[in-house]
């Protein structure tokens, strides 16, 4: 049996999506497994928070030899950026690990993702342009919206690869841990841990209100904010958030 492109595994209330392509280098078969796995982690109503991986080295290294040479976009050709987009897509809050190299679809896989950790030998690039094409899964919109247009531009049009440290400065990780040993595995796992302990609705409207307030003027999603916090009420999660700061103990959100 062949080994898996993309593995899928829930411990609790964790999803882990590991990428396990050959080379750490995305094909159309690894993207559809990509999509397939970020589907069924945003369908299940036990899994509260997603991390995604790579299996060796590398976090992804970019698009494969023959996704490059494929066309793209044609009428009734499934994208390749398919299991991106549906990475971006996921309603919970997601976590990128990231060790070794992050580059081209693997930079714009770890963008897709709300929270970016990586460890400090990790590198990041966009170096499409140097073989004469654009970012095809979301680079040229989601970097400038993570580091700002100046640095994005920077990446883009120079194909420049930053270490973790830089990565850091500009904004495009919120955290460097030591490479070696679990390092990397526990930060992402203690991070979500403490993500999963919230309420799981109020969450995914966070992060909802978040991604797309930030493409609405600031008086119309502060009347989004409005919306999602009366939406909120309305849950049980929410009375027994209450219950809970009145009887000073520990909620126990059921995701309801």
């Amino acid at each position: 049996m062949p080994a898996a492109l993309v593995d899928l595994a829930v411990t609790g209330h964790i999803a882990t999506i590991t990428l396990a392509a050959p080379g750490a280098l995305l094909d159309r078969a690894a993207s559809e497994a990509l999509a397939d796995a970020a589907r069924a982690a945003a369908d299940s109503s036990e899994v509260r928070v997603v991390i995604v991986r790579g299996a060796g080295d590398d976090f992804c290294g970019g698009w494969a030899p023959s996704a490059l040479a494929e066309p793209d976009g044609m009428p009734g050709v499934p994208s390749l950026a398919a299991g991106i987009e549906a990475l971006a897509a996921i309603p919970q809050p997601t976590i990128a690990a990231i060790r070794g190299r992050a580059h081209s679809a693997g930079l714009e896989a770890a963008l897709a993702c709300d929270v970016r950790i990586a460890e400090d030998g990790a590198t990041f690039a966009m170096p499409d342009t140097a073989s004469g094409s654009v970012p095809r899964a979301g680079g040229t919109q989601r970097l400038p919206r993570a580091v700002g247009r100046a640095h994005a531009l920077r990446l883009l049009l120079t194909g420049e690869i930053v270490d973790a440290a830089e990565a850091r400065r500009i904004g495009l990780v919120s955290r460097v841990v030591p490479s070696g040993g679990t390092n990397l595995e526990d930060a992402a796992r203690a991070l979500a841990e403490v993500i999963a302990s919230r309420g799981p609705i109020a969450t995914r409207l966070a992060k909802e209100a978040v991604h797309r307030g930030a493409e609405m003027a600031l008086e119309q999603a502060l009347r989004y904010e409005t919306d999602l916090t009366v939406i909120l009420q309305s849950t049980a999660d929410r009375a027994e958030g209450v219950r809970a700061f009145q009887e000073k103990r520990e909620p126990k959100f059921l995701g309801e």
